[in-house]
């Protein structure tokens, strides 16, 4: 799975565990696909606020759901 990779994280005085991070690249793509989602979503008049989504809410949702699941 590239893209992201484990890395151990310290839980102070608690037990620490790992936790999956994606590389800068990764999230960078994921952000943008999400911000460009919202971004239309809050402007849209046809999107209806989150209730309803027009076809390029839909389309912008599909492209950020498949930049999460591309590593």
């Amino acid at each position: 799975m590239s893209g992201t990779r484990w890395q151990w994280r310290d839980a102070g005085s608690a037990s620490g565990h790992v936790q999956q991070v994606a590389d800068s690249g990764t999230f960078n793509r994921i952000q943008t696909a999400y911000r460009a989602y919202i971004d239309h979503a809050t402007t849209c008049d046809d999107c209806g606020h989150g209730a309803v989504r027009c076809a390029e809410a839909d389309q912008l949702r599909r492209t950020y759901r498949a930049a999460r699941t591309q590593h």
